[in-house]
């Protein structure tokens, strides 16, 4: 079930689950496709993401605040709203590697496969364009809160079999929102690596 969000829970999910005095700038559109997360603890780990990336970028040279737009993917034969970052390449930059990642990325919230009857938290898109980009399913996201999944993590793992994607399962008693997305950029890098 869709969990609503205004500013005021967004400075919430800073302030007390992030412990960061960092203000995020959203506008209503992107207010309410962050609204389509199933819960707080999803919405944690979006705005973790999106402050890792500018934490990033910073350290790298990039540009201090990320701009976060709206914008609409079709997937499965389905049409999503997601959340955008314009030019997170910077948050990819590693002090022994001098490359970047996409040249833009998008959060779908509540991504339906479209090879089985099954609902991911997110849906990570890669962008090739910071204008008009063409989006591509780099990997599915699920975030397990401890009290809800902690009795059926065999079944969650069973559930991300088959599949013809990357599925990237958090666990909120050993993932931290902040510090998540550092797996993908990690995955990535081994990835370019290995090419």
């Amino acid at each position: 079930m869709p969990y609503p969000v205004s500013e005021r829970n967004v400075a919430y999910i800073c302030e007390q689950m992030l412990h960061v005095s960092w203000k995020p700038r959203l506008g209503t559109q992107a207010l309410d496709v962050l609204s389509l997360a199933d819960s707080l603890l999803e919405q944690a780990f979006f705005l973790g993401a999106w402050h890792y990336l500018e934490t990033k970028s910073r350290e790298g040279g990039g540009p201090d605040r990320l701009t976060l737009n709206t914008s609409q993917v079709d997937f499965g034969g389905r049409s999503y709203l997601g959340l955008w970052l314009v030019e997170p390449w910077f948050g990819w930059y590693q002090t022994d590697k001098e490359w970047g990642g996409p040249s833009a990325l998008m959060f779908v919230p509540q991504l339906q496969s479209a090879t089985k009857e099954i609902t991911h938290d997110f849906g990570l898109f890669y962008g090739d364009d910071n204008g008009q980009p063409r989006w591509k399913l780099h990997a599915a996201i699920e975030v397990d809160g401890y009290a809800i999944h902690q009795g059926r993590r065999p079944a969650d793992e069973l559930r991300d079999t088959g599949l013809p994607y990357k599925v990237l399962r958090l666990y909120e008693e050993s993932d931290k929102p902040l510090d998540w997305f550092r797996k993908i950029v990690e995955l990535d890098a081994r990835a370019r690596d290995a090419r």
